[in-house]
């Protein structure tokens, strides 16, 4: 089968892990041969022996309908796997992953030209996949109920979690937070500054912790700006947060490890999610979760984390000084969440999605 994966290299953080991962566990089952095609000169970063392929052109209206297409049936390939957007027209069936449906439920997180393109663009390729791939229970319902497809057509493929993402011992998390510089007690939240993130709301939400006697907690964010990044810097002039929020952009892999065994508190109060790997993540490192009590999430989170209202800046102060002061409850988050985290496997996410290759198959025949 052929794999979609010109997003390796370009920073696009969960769908290039979702890639990554996903192209390692199916080269390691015995009745699947992945292909994945990369942007040319893009080295594979795993020292696997997987099949790779240069594509030609990074430009999505020259690779989807031409290039992937035309050199995934050249190469013999059964079928094609791409992420959210499929081929207008293929001489193969096409399995598409579309992660979330958030353009959708949540407009005001996106712009309008966005929010327009994603809708058509995405619609269209839920109807013409001979099966859909999505990440949660939460997902499934949420394609269904916007596209109409055949709720059989669309296959949950959890995520997994590697063996990197474990608790490292204090002098492992000192040398690779070695330059950082990080305040001695911090809540932790990663993921690209995007609206849905809801980053002002935890703003607010620490700040009134602090006022309320969790402690000297600053705020660490770890990832990209993005659109409407700018509400974040209001936010925290607003709330006099300039001398306890830090902003590290984006970091990579090692680095976050590190990062949640030395935070204090994990935050992810985004306002919607397709799964929420970061809360799988920082389970596995066995940091204490507060995260969002909506849409995907509880799926994930299950009773390893602390769930709250993530539009209730008062709820999420309140989760955030509990999950700092309470012992008890600390000790049990920490040892819940790697607990939790070992369910969910990269080979399992594999097996699941060779399910819908078989779908895929069947209705192609």
């Amino acid at each position: 089968m052929a794999l979609d994966a010109h997003v390796v290299g370009r920073r696009k953080t969960g769908n290039e892990t979702y890639i990554l991962n996903l192209a390692e566990a199916l080269a390691g089952l015995d009745d699947v041969a992945p292909i994945v095609y990369l942007d040319a000169g893009t080295a594979w970063p795993r020292a696997s022996h997987i099949e790779r392929r240069d594509l030609r052109w990074r430009a999505p209206q020259l690779r989807l309908p031409l290039e992937l297409p035309f050199r995934a049936k050249r190469d013999g390939a059964q079928l094609l796997h791409v992420q959210y957007v499929a081929p207008p027209l293929s001489r193969l069936p096409v399995v598409t992953a579309i992660h979330d449906v958030s353009f959708e439920d949540l407009s005001g997180a996106f712009s309008r030209s966005t929010r327009l393109r994603l809708k058509v663009s995405i619609r269209l390729s839920a109807l013409r996949s001979a099966a859909v791939v999505t990440l949660s229970e939460f997902s499934r319902s949420r394609i269904v109920h916007h596209y109409g497809v055949d709720p059989d057509r669309v296959v949950v493929t959890s995520l997994g979690v590697d063996s990197r993402w474990r608790r490292l011992e204090t002098d492992q998390v000192a040398s690779r937070l070695n330059g950082l510089p990080l305040p001695e007690r911090f809540v932790l939240t990663v993921g690209n500054l995007h609206p849905r993130k809801n980053i002002p709301r935890l703003i607010q939400a620490l700040a009134k912790a602090r006022d309320q006697g969790a402690g000297d907690l600053h705020l660490v964010l770890a990832g990209q700006p993005a659109w409407r990044a700018e509400e974040i810097d209001v936010a925290i002039d607003k709330v006099g947060g300039g001398s306890w929020v830090h902003k590290l952009g984006y970091v990579d892999d090692d680095v976050l490890v590190a990062l949640h065994s030395a935070a204090d508190v994990v935050a992810y109060p985004s306002l919607y999610e397709g799964f929420g790997l970061p809360v799988l993540e920082a389970l596995a490192c066995g940091a204490v979760v507060v995260a969002s009590s909506t849409t995907s999430i509880p799926e994930v989170a299950g009773d390893a984390a602390l769930l709250v209202d993530p539009m209730s800046v008062e709820g999420m102060a309140d989760g955030l000084s509990r999950a700092a002061t309470d012992r008890q409850l600390r000790v049990r988050l920490q040892k819940a969440g790697p607990a939790r985290a070992r369910a969910f496997t990269w080979r399992r996410c594999a097996e699941e999605t060779v399910e819908a290759y078989r779908l895929a198959l069947r209705r192609s025949s």
